[in-house]
């Protein structure tokens, strides 16, 4: 049973790199699982057009539970990584 497991990618954050990378991923290949505390990804570069109101602040962000690909999402904050398990 365990040589039939997908191979684990553990993506840590959110952000530019991190939604890029979860949403290219191929669910049916790989398991994928995000550690982040910001359940979603934000465009910052669009924050200041939200601020003067040319834009919702709901249009910035995207959550990262939409992604296709995502086994699991757990909302908190990594202090150690382990990579045993």
């Amino acid at each position: 049973a365990g040589a039939s497991r997908k191979p684990r990618v553990l993506i840590l954050g959110t952000g530019w790199g991190g939604n890029k990378l979860a949403r290219k991923l191929k669910g049916s290949i790989f398991d994928v699982r995000v550690v982040s505390p910001a359940n979603h990804f934000l465009f910052t570069s669009f924050l200041p057009s939200t601020a003067v109101g040319t834009l919702e602040f709901r249009a910035i962000q995207e959550p990262i539970r939409t992604c296709p690909s995502l086994a699991e999402y757990y909302q908190a904050k990594a202090r150690t990584l382990d990579p045993e398990k």
